[in-house]
């Protein structure tokens, strides 16, 4: 498999030919595509950006996934999921709002879930300790409760 570097944008999209078109929408492309030159498959995620802040202009972005022998067979064949972002677990080139692709490794952001889940807990604590504080009989007794919770949720799993 190519090893993902920074390049043009423009000079690795003159090497792709379109071996299948997966899905189009007005907003969003997903394409199986080959480099000529080296042979690597890639699964090819475009998405248009309407920047209504800028008076509507259409920004252009593409996501370029590595595809395998297997993986190319299995999304041709309906076998194998391949939306952005839940199925792009490995490394990727990405663009920019420049000319750029550079390489992405989304595993840095695989454990979000528990993440969220951590913060959805304290924010959840910390609106019962506010509905509890106007009724409280012993509000320092109430708080350190809370501060006790607070330190048990925050706590890793490998303390």
């Amino acid at each position: 498999m190519d090893q993902l570097v920074p390049c043009n944008r423009q000079e690795f999209l003159s090497r792709l030919e379109t071996v299948k078109e997966l899905e189009h929408t007005d907003f969003e492309t997903y394409s199986i595509v080959k480099n000529q030159a080296t042979g690597q498959h890639y699964l090819r995620y475009s998405f248009t950006h309407l920047n209504l802040f800028e008076g509507g202009r259409r920004d252009e972005y593409d996501h370029f996934l590595p595809l395998e022998s297997d993986d190319v067979l299995g999304i041709l064949f309906g076998d194998q999921p391949y939306r952005f972002p839940d199925h792009w677990r490995s490394p990727y080139l990405r663009s920019g709002t420049d000319e750029r692709l550079m390489p992405f490794d989304p595993s840095e952001n695989h454990d979000l879930k528990e993440a969220a889940e951590a913060e959805r807990s304290l924010l959840a604590k910390l609106a019962q300790y506010k509905r509890q504080w106007q009724s409280a009989d012993d509000k320092e007794r109430l708080t350190r409760d809370l501060f006790h919770d607070l330190d048990d949720l925050l706590k890793k799993p490998e303390e």
